[in-house]
Formats: C-alpha cells, sequence, structure tokens
C-alpha cells in the first residue's frame, strides 16, 4: 500500500513528465504509430538516470498510397508494454514490446 501512494506522489513529479514527453517521440518510432494513450506505472530515479515503465495504446495506419491512389483509414488499435531509460533529459534507450 505504501509503494502505491509513493508511486503515485513520483508520477506527476517533475523528472517523470519531462522523461514521459522525452521518451514519446522515441516510443512512437518503436512502436510505428501514433500514440493514443500512455501511463507510467513504475518510477526508478538513481542519480541522473530516469526509468519509467508501463503501458501505451499506440495507432498504427496502412502505408502511404502509391502516387494516384486513394488511400485507406485503417486503422490498426494496438497495445504494448514499454521501457525508456533517460539521462540529462535525452533518451538512451526505449523498448516496446507487444502486450499479449
Amino acid at each position: 500500500m505504501i509503494e502505491l501512494l509513493i508511486l503515485a506522489g513520483a508520477v506527476g513529479s517533475p523528472p517523470v513528465d519531462s522523461a514521459l514527453a522525452a521518451c514519446r517521440p522515441a516510443l512512437e518510432r518503436k512502436a510505428q504509430g501514433r500514440i493514443a494513450s500512455i501511463d507510467v506505472e513504475a518510477v526508478r530515479v538513481t542519480g541522473s538516470w530516469v526509468v519509467i515503465r508501463g503501458p501505451l495504446t499506440a495507432f498504427i495506419g496502412m502505408a502511404p498510397p502509391a502516387l494516384g491512389s486513394a488511400s485507406t483509414h485503417h486503422l490498426i488499435r494496438a497495445q504494448y508494454q514499454y521501457i525508456c531509460w533517460v539521462r540529462a533529459g535525452r533518451v538512451r534507450r526505449a523498448v516496446v514490446d507487444p502486450l499479449q
């Protein structure tokens, strides 16, 4: 119970918010789509490192159409689990794994 209270206090903290903002573009590239929702379930702050982990939902669209062709509007709603390592405001590593 105490861990949840500590985590709840940490989720809205500035290092976590800035880490999440830095991780978002890297996670979108890894998921190959636009992030629809993202949550932070776990945070570890060690020195200048911030490691965040949690679920994300991405909308994955089809590839751009060939010249002269109409585009389709099919979207795939994919769910992933992510981990992102940030040091000194820069993303050092990001991992995205599909949820099963």
